[in-house]
């Protein structure tokens, strides 16, 4: 309220308050907008992929322990949701007993890499057949060079958003009541040499899931078939994820720092003498082209198909807010100086000036106070 109560304080008639007012709804609309899930559609249950705990396994599950080394990410195109990976991946498991199919048909070649771009992928086996090592376990690898989708994308919190690559890996030849992945997490690592620009590297994470699909497929199945009755078909889901952060230092740097040159002028244009009208107004303006300018350079730095606000939006948002409202407060006192005559206007001023220091004490103390709002509620 007593926020409000300043503004108002910047001007006495009712058109001004009412413009003020008007400025301070639209930004407050966009911004409650802004957080409001623009969602999407729910997508259709008949598709789920739910965490899976390879610990609450039958034993008649054979468990495939999976690892792997990415040695390089390159052609990163956020644009495009693709980038392009290499490495090398390897399986181990418990060798089957005679007769078992799966003896026969678990090998390398199961595996898919489920987000690929087919006509973009290399594979070559470091070994025709799995081999027997310690223990009775079978071992098989394969060096990939792949391009990869990158299949959630969310720059909300820009320029402080996070950057997952994902490489996930499943398999049409086996139900996670037959066989499941289990990832090998103590031997699989990521070069140290991986670099994305403007991004740091954080840890290769590990993601198991179970993915159900509710369909037949188009088979026909008798009514008296066991088949007949299953619901939905499961199979091992299992999701490398290369973790990334963009750099806060060069988001300061590049982004943050230019803003807050622009609003400490738009502050000092507050303090000019009333006399000096010129300076008054086209400063503020000024402000207006400039942060423009900067946002639309930020954008450059994002995949030119978002649809919502980002963290930074939001800031420039509220700079545009003050900006206008720094305007609106020069050409009001301007102008009712101008029309001042004889001995009202040395008063006039001063009372003028003393209503332009109360909005430089509001706008200092609200450039602190939203911009760590907005962080509180983007990334709560």
């Amino acid at each position: 309220m007593k926020t409000i109560h300043s503004i108002l304080l910047i001007s006495k008639k009712r058109f001004h308050r009412l413009v003020l007012l008007g400025c301070i709804a639209i930004f407050t609309a966009i911004l409650l907008l802004s957080f409001v899930d623009n969602g999407s559609q729910e997508r259709s249950s008949r598709e789920v992929y739910e965490p899976f705990d390879t610990q609450q396994l039958s034993p008649d599950v054979l468990t495939i322990d999976t690892g792997i080394y990415v040695n390089r990410v390159h052609d990163v195109n956020l644009a495009a949701g693709t980038f392009a990976a290499n490495g090398w991946l390897w399986m181990s498991w418990d060798k089957p007993q005679e007769g078992d199919w799966r003896l026969d048909e678990i090998n390398i070649e199961s595996i898919k890499f489920m987000n690929e771009i087919p006509n973009k992928s290399k594979r070559q086996k470091l070994n025709d057949e799995p081999y027997i090592e310690h223990g009775n376990r079978l071992w098989q690898g394969m060096r990939f060079s792949s391009t990869f989708l990158i299949n959630n994308r969310d720059f909300s919190r820009f320029p402080f958003e996070k950057l997952e690559l994902p490489i996930e890996i499943s398999s049409d030849m086996f139900g996670i009541e037959t066989a499941v992945f289990k990832p090998n997490i103590k031997d699989s690592l990521a070069s140290d040499r991986l670099a994305v620009s403007g991004y740091e590297f954080r840890g290769l994470e590990a993601l198991n899931f179970s993915h159900s699909i509710s369909s037949k497929w188009g088979h026909s199945i008798p009514p008296d078939s066991p088949a007949h009755a299953v619901e939905s078909w499961s199979y091992p889901h299992l999701e490398w994820v290369l973790q990334f952060s963009r750099l806060a230092s060069s988001s300061i740097a590049r982004l943050f720092t230019p803003v807050f040159a622009a609003m400490v002028v738009l502050i000092f244009s507050l303090l000019l003498n009333l006399s000096v009208a010129s300076p008054k107004i086209t400063i503020p303006a000024s402000v207006l082209l400039v942060l423009a300018v900067l946002q639309d350079r930020s954008h450059k730095l994002l995949p030119p198909n978002i649809t919502y606000l980002t963290y930074m939006d939001k800031v420039y948002l509220f700079c545009y807010l003050l900006t206008l409202i720094t305007l609106i407060s020069s050409l009001y006192c301007v102008n009712r100086l101008n029309k001042a005559t004889g001995d009202d206007r040395a008063a006039l001023q001063i009372s003028l000036r003393s209503e332009q220091r109360t909005l430089v004490n509001w706008m200092c103390i609200s450039l602190i106070v939203v911009p760590l709002a907005l962080w509180y509620l983007q990334f709560d």
